[in-house]
């Protein structure tokens, strides 16, 4: 991944066409979609500006209320304080990354290449099987062991070396107890094979490549939207600093929620509120953590949609009514090896969360009678961030 960071205030100056150009351009890019067969979008930082995530190439006199990106800041160290700011783990997914959701639900977004590490896209509800992450995710780290590659996401960042190529976390995989190692890909390191191997093979597919918010101007992964080009598809671009490929495009030189959310009007499709997933596993097993055999137990832990582990529990306290047993477990997974059968009787849980939105506690009970032996229960939660709510607690099917 080469370093291509802004020089010239050319490079970083900011178009906006005038509202009926604008508007133009989204009824021909709603009309692009309409008679796509294989629509694939390129997201980049400015995806995430509008959550108060900072982009890297901005200037200093940027539109854009996140202020000057990180590159630029360091460039000039100014001291230009943005609008608004997020943490990544707090921040809320854009417009854009719903209306993305919202058009793979429909049927017209085929796949989604992302340069942006923030993990948003995943936490918008995006299908993780439709999604490459060419530069990693702040959330998930990776078993080093070549013949395990088991994937961990947490509800934190998970990178702690000091050294920028060094991506030991400390921790361990659970199945094959190697190290786990952060995914982040920093200047002057590969692309992930199967996220760099699928975003080059659904770009020569597209008849349609949406670029948001992207420079263009990183490699490999810039070179992908020109592999749509190539291969005889139609090429979008929504940007407001110049790219190297505006040439060969319809760009449309406008902020991305703006221009979204005229397309999806334009389509007349809904963009769907964002509300926080979570999802957890209940187990009944008679093998523990390394799979030996262990007297009944309880394994709970957070899950994400294709049943990856995902760390999201501050703490679980687990009473078991049948044996009065009384668990706390402030690690996810939460595993606890009782002295009854667990065949009657109830299991209360108590879970707390990380509580990036504020999200309250969670008190749920479970019949025990209901828990086959080593045959999982899988729980949805649904968590509305503007009401600080919780507006669904049900039984789900997923399939690991």
């Amino acid at each position: 991944m080469a370093d291509t960071a802004l020089k010239t205030e050319e490079e970083k100056r900011e178009y906006f066409d005038s509202p009926e150009e604008l508007d133009q351009k989204c009824e021909m890019l709603a009309n692009m979609i309409l008679s796509s067969e294989h629509f694939v979008a390129f997201t980049g930082a400015g995806i995430s500006t509008s959550t108060g995530i900072p982009d890297f190439r901005s200037g200093v006199n940027t539109v854009l209320p996140t202020g000057p990106g990180a590159w630029e800041k360091a460039a000039t160290k100014t001291n230009k304080k943005p609008l608004i700011r997020t943490s990544i783990a707090s921040a809320i997914p854009s417009p854009t990354h719903m209306a993305l959701v919202e058009l793979e639900r429909a049927g017209f977004l085929k796949f989604l290449i992302s340069q942006n590490v923030d993990g948003l896209h995943r936490k918008s509800g995006f299908p993780s099987k439709k999604l490459a992450e060419l530069h990693g995710n702040t959330n998930l780290e990776v078993c080093g062991n070549p013949e395990c590659k088991k994937q961990y996401l947490r509800d934190f960042r998970v990178r702690t070396a000091q050294e920028v190529h060094d991506h030991r976390t400390g921790r361990l995989c659970e199945r094959c107890g190697n190290m786990l190692y952060d995914s982040i890909v920093n200047f002057g390191e590969s692309l992930p094979k199967e996220d760099l191997n699928n975003g080059f093979k659904e770009s020569a597919k597209a008849d349609l490549c949406l670029v948001l918010g992207s420079s263009l101007r990183v490699t490999p992964a810039a070179d992908m939207p020109l592999e749509t080009v190539q291969n005889g598809g139609k090429l979008v671009i929504v940007n407001l600093q110049a790219t190297p490929l505006d040439d060969i495009a319809l760009k449309i030189n406008g902020m991305i929620d703006d221009v979204m959310t005229k397309v999806m009007d334009k389509l007349e499709l809904i963009i769907p509120p964002f509300s926080l997933i979570r999802r957890m596993k209940v187990v009944k097993t008679d093998r523990d953590l390394d799979g030996k055999k262990v007297n009944p137990s309880l394994l709970i832990r957070g899950i994400d949609e294709d049943v990856t582990p995902y760390s999201l529990f501050k703490s679980i306290e687990v009473t078991i009514t049948s044996t009065k047993e009384n668990f706390y477990k402030n690690k996810d997974p939460a595993f606890m090896t009782s002295k009854g059968d667990l065949k009657e009787g109830k299991v209360f849980l108590q879970i707390e969360f990380q509580g990036h939105y504020d999200e309250p506690a969670i008190a749920m009970d479970i019949d025990l009678s209901t828990l086959k032996m080593n045959q999982p229960k899988y729980f949805l939660m649904e968590f509305d961030p503007f009401s600080k709510k919780w507006l669904n607690i049900q039984e789900t099917t997923l399939t690991e």
